[in-house]
């Protein structure tokens, strides 16, 4: 089961069915590919460097593709494709600037450059649509990353049609909390809290192989790799469970600035945080069977986990609503 290809010619279509979809399926894995690093950051620097370079770097760079998977609250998915690969038209590989390395890899996984440049998707023209079909209509999305700070970065670049990043950490981590409602996740942030997945410190495919979690695609192409981040994301919420007060809004690697925001205890001034975009809401302040405190207690995002499960494979689970997505 692949992923659907976006490309312009179908990105209206394909935007919409995300935008009915979301509603019975209201848990967004993403995941970004992107044309390298400019600058590679030291693996003991600061939070403070670490946030400098990403900014340079995806101010400086071009989104490539940007995958979307779909889940409900119990792992099912949509039929008969619950993965989007969204292809970007903006890095032209004769004049902007990359890491060769990483262009290389992307295209050894698959990824046509030249078939970009000419039927892919201006990431401004996407932004604004994502704005509206997964961000806007009140229907509120928990969002589900690994190792997500680049993604959460070039998913805002999008958002906020091109602007650079936030010039602070302090700036860009209330801009992404106002910007997901406080609903986001990042799985290797996670993994440091579940025995046996040696401390968050694995990349995606090597946890996904520890958890015995099974998906077919090309690794390091981003509608593969966003639904091998949801179904590690379930597969660690069966064993472990997901707890919003610790897990929600910690992104990795910025794990201090993330709770001195998250619990009110940064200095930065509130007048300065940059607002949400038009049509972005807040989740409903339904109670959480799941969750207890946290900023955002919305609808709940997983039913409460069985508290120890022995390790087994995980069978597939796939949508139920069949003769509602063949009408789209």
């Amino acid at each position: 089961m692949g992923a659907v290809e976006v490309w312009e010619h179908n990105l209206l279509e394909q935007m919409e069915t995300i935008a009915v979809l979301r509603r019975s399926f209201p848990i967004v894995a993403i995941d970004t590919e992107f044309s390298g690093f400019l600058r590679i950051t030291p693996r003991r620097a600061p939070e403070e460097e670490r946030y400098g370079d990403l900014k340079y770097n995806a101010d400086n760079l071009r989104v490539i593709q940007l995958g979307i998977t779909l889940f409900d609250a119990s792992g099912n998915r949509p039929l008969p494709q619950p993965t989007w690969q969204i292809n970007f038209s903006d890095f032209d590989p004769e004049v902007d600037p990359c890491s060769p390395e990483s262009i290389r890899l992307l295209e050894n996984s698959g990824i046509d450059m030249q078939r970009h440049r000419r039927e892919g998707v201006s990431s401004v023209r996407c932004g604004a649509l994502l704005r509206e079909k997964l961000f806007g209509g009140g229907a509120a999305c928990s969002f589900v990353t690994f190792h997500g700070a680049y993604d959460v970065g070039y998913l805002m670049k999008m958002l906020t049609g091109g602007r650079p990043l936030p010039e602070t950490l302090p700036e860009f981590i209330t801009t992404a909390r106002d910007m997901f409602g406080g609903r986001l996740y990042d799985v290797k942030f996670m993994a440091r809290f579940c025995h046996g997945l040696l401390g968050g410190q694995l990349g995606l495919m090597k946890l996904a192989d520890l958890l015995e979690v099974e998906a077919d695609g090309v690794a390091h192409q981003a509608g593969f790799d966003s639904l091998v981040t949801g179904l590690t994301f379930y597969e660690m919420h069966k064993r472990w469970a997901v707890q919003d007060q610790r897990d929600s809004m910690i992104l990795y690697g910025f794990e201090s600035t993330c709770h001195k925001i998250k619990h009110g205890s940064s200095p930065f001034s509130p007048r300065r945080f940059i607002m949400p975009l038009p049509m972005m809401r807040h989740p409903c302040a339904f109670p959480s069977q799941c969750f207890v405190g946290g900023g955002f207690d919305g609808v709940p995002l997983l039913p409460p986990a069985t508290p120890h499960i022995k390790w087994v494979r995980p069978v597939p689970v796939y949508g139920c609503f069949p003769n509602f997505v063949a009408s789209l």
